[in-house]
């Protein structure tokens, strides 16, 4: 239901120059971040050996930036990165209740619509607020995942000749 992408990059790097590229993109989590003039790296979280856990670093507010989970496996004499973007569980959460509520109403208005005969313009608003919940995490998301892709492509992915 909530947007998520998963995907694998395979690299002729060694899991070391993987993880030694990733440290060089980000940064530690700051409690407070000042977002005037950020010249520092693009990423922040935290980078394992054989693990990271990051978000883009932006200067607008966005509930949806995608959380992104990886591993990194010895494979020949490259690396595996499989990756998975998420939103945050906490979004998740309070973005179940918000719909659930909404989609309950919706259905006891449709209800109440059929069992009255009469149409009642409460179902279009209800209508709405399920699309727009449905909606806006989609759009919040997979602009910033799509992006975190292609950057990671960029930084990992050299081929395997």
């Amino acid at each position: 239901m909530f947007p998520y992408e998963k995907f694998t990059i395979n690299t002729s790097l060694h899991p070391e120059i993987v993880r030694q590229k990733l440290l060089a993109v980000v940064e530690p989590r700051k409690a407070i971040r000042w977002n005037i003039n950020n010249y520092g790296k693009p990423y922040e979280g935290e980078v394992g050996d054989h693990s990271f856990e990051i978000n883009r670093i932006i200067n607008y507010r966005n509930s949806f930036l995608p959380i992104i989970k990886g591993r990194i496996y010895p494979e020949g004499m490259g690396s595996k990165i499989d990756i998975k973007m998420a939103m945050h569980p906490f979004v998740i959460v309070f973005m179940s209740i918000w719909l659930g509520i909404v989609g309950n109403i919706w259905i006891l208005a449709a209800i109440a619509t059929i069992a009255e005969g009469k149409f009642d313009s409460s179902i279009l608003v209800l209508s709405g607020m399920l699309l727009f919940g449905l909606l806006l995490p989609l759009l919040g998301f997979k602009p910033e995942a799509n992006d975190s892709k292609k950057f990671l492509i960029d930084l990992l992915y050299i081929s395997r000749n």
